[in-house]
């Protein structure tokens, strides 16, 4: 059930993307973009490409030819090529998240040993290709091979016999290599007894919807797949089962330009993995070039003072280059049917539209992050937008607050409630990349009723109380219960989670002196009310009195004997009002009686 709910929700965002309102002036700017530059360089035969912008929704285009007479359209399918390894390294994550393997696995754990690869290479280090595997597949005698035999199906195993050695020690460099993820595959293979494009079809294609993407050979065709140009050559009638046998996980998915920018998009937004296979996903090593880093399946590049994630692909025929932008959640997708080609140029250019029109990513929003119903005036600021006109904000229901500019003071309503704040550029392209900041608002606690109980005051709110009288707040005095010990006006005002309730109501309470009841007796009780110590003093007394202190509830909390003087440690009562019930009353301290009680105060 929970994969079918996943499942729905996927297909769900994507509709969404689909149907937002892309921005015409930016579609023309686009498209423009791409005739112009693909009309210029004369080895593009034809080129698809989408953009997807956060907020906007999804821009396809498409220019050139798959053959003559038959101009490229948008819902065409091209070869990805290498962008087939982040599939498989998505899905590696996802076995990883289900506990069936770890990266820290080493070969041997899944696979026999094989010649020249070394049983100890990590899952991991397959994936950010740092294992040392050599990569035979493009160069000769290799290559020539399968050219020999298009049709032919290619083992993994068989593929593996090609390898020589290794090209650094695993963990010691980097170097790209094909093979590692046919390595991968075959681990997928074993952990689960399913073919890696089995896995990639129920935990990726499928739940995202995206129809128009296969695995060749191992799955069926579908839809229109572009002819593949190669060196000027249309090799559209040569079998692709011998190239994308032997390549297989490297390199065998074919997809069109809008399922490549919705996949990137959901990936990169949080739909699929994780936060902690996320970290391992953008998690890149160093390679011989300074611009250009890798994790697992994909690429972290700077181009022109732009960094972006992504990754290329080249295989016989086809081209593809996928670019997005972290910080405004832009994805670029370019694809082409034929190679060699200066694709990959055009895709950036595509980018390089994006980020000089579109507003830019929004920095973090500052501003207090906890609030309470009913609170107003409350300022929050984003820094400046590159690009942007103006600003749109988005508000947790129930607040409100006009601003089209980076600063906005936002009322908290009584029927506000938690949620996100958000805010993004806009211009005449649309609009930008946006900030969030999640606002926790507090409900106002509910109005304390109090009542009386002689001299003692009873909170309906079982925490968070403040007692008050007519000269303000009664210091230290927070508890449910508020024993009086003087003539006053008394209420209270409760406080949860920093948001202040309305007032209680108000009771007069009258005290008449603590010491009435001892007037006219020869025995002192003192301090009263009393804190930590109570004395009880019978001056001249040569007779063993006992007495007792009683709540009032009739409880016994304390028993004593005093002849003249005798001291109680009180620290312990708790705030209320105490009895002293004094035994045995010599002649001369109550005539006629032979008991006294006694009222005292405990603070």
């Amino acid at each position: 059930m929970k994969k079918i709910i996943i499942g729905i929700i996927f297909i769900l965002a994507i509709q969404s993307a689909k149907t937002q309102s892309f921005n015409p002036q930016l579609a023309t700017m686009l498209q423009d973009t791409l005739n112009t530059y693909v009309s210029m360089i004369t080895n593009i035969k034809g080129m698809s490409a989408s953009v997807y912008i956060p907020g906007q929704g999804m821009w396809q285009g498409s220019t050139g030819v798959s053959y003559t007479g038959q101009p490229i359209t948008n819902d065409m399918e091209f070869g990805i090529a290498s962008n087939t390894k982040l599939f498989v390294s998505t899905a590696m994550l996802m076995l990883a998240e289900d506990g069936i393997i770890s990266l820290n696995d080493s070969l041997h754990k899944w696979l026999p040993n094989y010649s020249n690869i070394n049983p100890n290479i990590t899952i991991r280090q397959l994936l950010n290709h740092t294992s040392g595997v050599s990569d035979p597949i493009f160069v000769s005698p290799w290559v020539d091979t399968i050219m020999k035999y298009p049709t032919r199906v290619f083992t993994p195993v068989e593929v593996l016999g090609w390898v020589g050695a290794p090209t650094f020690a695993a963990g010691t460099s980097w170097g790209y290599s094909n093979v590692n993820y046919i390595l991968a595959g075959m681990i997928a293979k074993n952990a689960t007894g399913y073919h890696i494009s089995k896995i990639i079809r129920d935990s990726i294609l499928s739940p995202l919807n995206l129809v128009n993407t296969f695995y060749d050979v191992e799955e069926a065709e579908v839809g229109t797949i572009t002819h593949r140009w190669w060196d000027n050559v249309d090799f559209n009638d040569t079998s692709r089962v011998g190239l994308n046998t032997a390549g297989g996980c490297a390199g065998a998915i074919f997809s069109n330009s809008s399922d490549m920018a919705l996949w990137y998009h959901a990936l990169f937004s949080g739909q699929i993995l994780n936060q902690t296979s996320m970290n391992e996903l953008t998690t890149f090593v160093e390679t011989s070039n300074p611009t250009y880093d890798y994790s697992l399946g994909l690429s972290r590049e700077t181009t022109q003072g732009y960094t972006y994630w992504g990754h290329g692909g080249d295989t016989w025929g086809y081209r593809s280059k996928m670019i997005v932008d972290t910080c405004m959640g832009a994805v670029v997708c370019g694809l082409t049917n034929c190679f060699p080609s200066g694709m990959s140029a055009v895709t950036f250019l595509l980018y390089r539209v994006v980020k000089n029109h579109v507003p830019g990513c929004s920095g973090a929003i500052t501003g207090t992050t906890t609030v309470c119903q009913g609170e107003n005036s409350v300022t929050y600021t984003v820094p400046p937008i590159a690009n942007a006109t103006s600003y749109t904000w988005i508000l947790p229901s129930g607040a409100t607050g006009i601003s089209n500019i980076n600063v906005i003071t936002i009322d908290y309503g009584l029927t506000a409630v938690s949620g996100n704040l958000i805010v993004r550029g806009v211009n005449n392209f649309g609009a930008g990349g946006n900030s969030t900041l999640y606002i926790n608002v507090n409900p106002i606690p509910i109005t304390p009723v109090i009542s009386q109980n002689v001299d003692i005051l009873n909170s309906s709110s079982t925490t968070g109380n403040q007692w008050y009288n007519s000269t303000g707040l009664i210091n230290g005095e927070i508890n449910q219960n508020y024993t009086v010990t003087s003539t006053n006006d008394y209420y209270t005002i409760v406080t949860l989670n920093g948001c202040i309730s309305d007032t209680s109501n108000i009771i007069h309470v009258v005290i008449n002196s603590i010491n009435d009841d001892n007037a006219n007796s020869a025995i002192a009780i003192y301090p009263n009310p009393v804190s930590d110590e109570l004395i009880i003093e019978m001056e001249g007394n040569n007779n063993k009195m006992n007495f007792e202190i009683v709540n009032t509830m009739g409880q016994v909390v304390f028993k004593g004997n005093i002849i003249e003087k005798t001291m109680v440690n009180t620290s312990n009562f708790s705030p209320g009002i105490y009895y002293i019930n004094l035994q045995n009353m010599p002649a001369g301290y109550a005539t006629g009686n032979v008991f006294e009680f006694k009222k005292v105060i405990k603070k």
